[in-house]
């Protein structure tokens, strides 16, 4: 089995908080396994996308390329996925790309449009051809993992709007003695979120399948009508039909 690690990718280091600086420039060659060369992950949040995604790497058949530094604080993820797709690319020229974040970010603020237009045309031929995928969530992440539970299409305008229709669902995924925590600090706390449980009862059961069929579905329902913009939406489902 050919496999080619990261060089930083030592146990201890998974958790490191992913605002640290790097001291110098690394070189982000992708774990490969039979000559396939997993596909990188990219995130505009720092905590919760960046567990959840290691936790599929860990206790599903999903196999990706996380490091720390590959998630990013909201506010100014578009400068960094620039950062470090560029970073990626120079050192795999076959690598796969998807970029995670949060579209109610973009979608209430004309600023945040034209960066998103601005960087849709900068990496067009990347995107055009698949080695760019952009995943979106509407309004966020947290609506990926709703449709794990509910087939829900209804716009949902905010974090809030989700979480209120998440919680009952999500928090039985967590520890006992943690339900009782408001759900965003179950979702935005590194102290909750290490824990490998939550996601693997998230996805038990056959839910990890059901929210990918579920994704992909009401997008083209969505499309097919030009109705997209009215509803909520995620493209997280993107990454996993990436290993079909």
């Amino acid at each position: 089995m050919e496999k080619r690690t990261l060089k930083d990718a030592e146990p201890k280091e998974r958790y490191f908080s992913p605002t640290l600086q790097d001291s110098q420039p690394e070189i982000d060659e992708g774990v490969r396994e039979l000559g396939k060369l997993f596909p990188f992950i990219i995130s505009g949040g720092s905590n919760t996308e960046r567990f959840y995604f290691t936790h599929i790497n860990d206790t599903t058949k999903y196999k990706f390329n996380i490091r720390p530094k590959y998630f990013n604080d909201e506010s100014n993820y578009i400068e960094a996925f620039k950062k470090r797709i560029e970073e990626i690319l120079k050192a795999n020229s076959d690598a796969k790309i998807f970029c995670v974040y949060d579209w109610d970010t973009i979608f209430p603020k004309t600023g945040n449009q034209e960066k998103d237009a601005k960087f849709r045309e900068k990496y067009n031929k990347e995107i055009e051809n698949g080695v760019i995928t952009m995943c979106p969530s509407m309004p966020s992440i947290e609506y990926w993992f709703l449709l794990h539970f509910v087939n829900h299409t209804s716009l949902l305008k905010n974090y809030s709007k989700v979480s209120q229709l998440l919680a009952p669902y999500i928090k039985p995924c967590f520890p006992e003695q943690n339900q009782k925590n408001k759900l965003k600090k179950l979702l935005k706390a590194e102290k909750h979120l290490k824990n490998p449980q939550w996601v693997r009862i998230l996805c038990e059961k056959g839910k990890l399948e059901t929210a990918i069929k579920r994704a992909e579905t009401n997008i083209q329902k969505a499309e097919e009508k030009n109705d997209l913009i009215n509803q909520s939406f995620s493209y997280v489902y993107k990454i996993f039909n990436s290993w079909q």
